[in-house]
């Protein structure tokens, strides 16, 4: 809750027993002791609640001067309460700015925790941003950022602690990116992780052979080794044009971009062409030319590259293919 429980139970206890306290006076003073013999105790009850509500409909009013004073300082009450309960909302509301300002803030309704501080997680963001501009993505650093999209929220710790990692909403997202350039971190990260969500799907960077063996073990389905960014290093030296490429293939913010479409069981049995036909007439905008066929198996993933597009695809396979914008006559 904004407001915290037992504050909102205070003031609805002091609400309650003054409407009570001068329901009560406003009877003594106005029916037992007044000329009001008209004036039930329920329609002094109504009156106290009327009037410390400063709504006051003026279907019931005081007669004698101690009912005045009774009216009076009912509506001050009524006044000072309103107040009271209006101040305290105002203040949750900026409290909780400030503390999602800061980075403290718990986070709801995750899709995507990018974890870490590296400009490997700002690329991650970027991407996502790019790709998935409905998902609601928690980026989890150890500082406070000086620059960040106004998009995207923020939780500031230590990533490897279980109580950021839940603040940042991990309990309940669909998807974790650890980006630690720390093995032994990124290990930890991944085991809190598992344990806070059983059903959270992990992908993380290893800079060593090992640490991709045990981020597999620790639960990550998807391990990215920094040899990869060392291949693309050697590109450059002897084909610099496949570096190139895949610099703009890689990222969805290019006019070419490699995608993934997941083979629906109307497509079991049809070949490549037919389904890169259907995703054609779906996306007017783009030409898809087929790479590979990434099909799973009792062994494992079957990497199946395309030499003709007569290949016969099965369902649930994926389709990776390169996806290039139509230049517009």
């Amino acid at each position: 809750m904004i407001v915290t429980r037992s504050r909102l139970v205070l003031v609805a206890l002091v609400f309650i027993l003054s409407t009570i306290v001068n329901g009560v006076l406003f009877y003594y003073f106005e029916a037992v002791k007044g000329p009001r013999r008209d004036l039930g105790f329920f329609d002094a009850v109504y009156w106290a609640v009327i009037t410390t509500a400063t709504v006051g409909y003026g279907d019931v009013v005081p007669e004698t001067v101690a009912g005045r004073i009774v009216a009076l300082e009912a509506a001050v009450i009524g006044i000072a309460v309103f107040t009271l309960l209006v101040s305290m909302i105002a203040e949750a509301f900026l409290e909780q700015g400030l503390r999602r300002t800061m980075g403290l803030a718990r986070l709801k309704n995750v899709d995507v925790v990018v974890i870490g501080s590296s400009e490997v997680c700002r690329e991650a963001v970027d991407e996502l941003r790019a790709s998935m501009p409905d998902y609601h993505i928690a980026w989890v650093l150890e500082e406070q950022p000086r620059t960040l999209p106004e998009d995207v929220d923020f939780v500031v710790g230590d990533p490897t602690d279980e109580e950021v990692l839940a603040r940042a909403g991990a309990e309940k997202a669909k998807h974790a990116i650890i980006c630690i350039l720390d093995d032994a971190a990124s290990l930890h990260t991944a085991l809190v992780l598992r344990k806070l969500n059983k059903a959270i799907s992990i992908s993380a960077v290893a800079k060593s052979k090992k640490t991709v063996e045990l981020l597999r073990e620790a639960g990550a389905s998807m391990v990215v080794p920094l040899r990869i960014i060392g291949r693309q290093l050697a590109s450059t030296v002897f084909e610099p044009s496949v570096a190139l490429f895949l610099e703009e293939v890689t990222t969805s913010r290019s006019s070419a971009d490699l995608v993934e479409a997941i083979v629906g069981r109307e497509f079991d049995g049809r070949t490549v062409e037919v389904f890169v036909g259907y995703l054609e007439d779906r996306d007017k905008e783009n030409t898809y030319i087929p790479l590979m066929v990434m099909r799973t198996t009792a062994n494992g993933t079957e990497k199946i590259p395309i030499h003709n597009r007569s290949i016969r695809l099965k369902a649930g396979d994926r389709l990776v293919a390169l996806k290039v914008r139509r230049v517009l006559k």
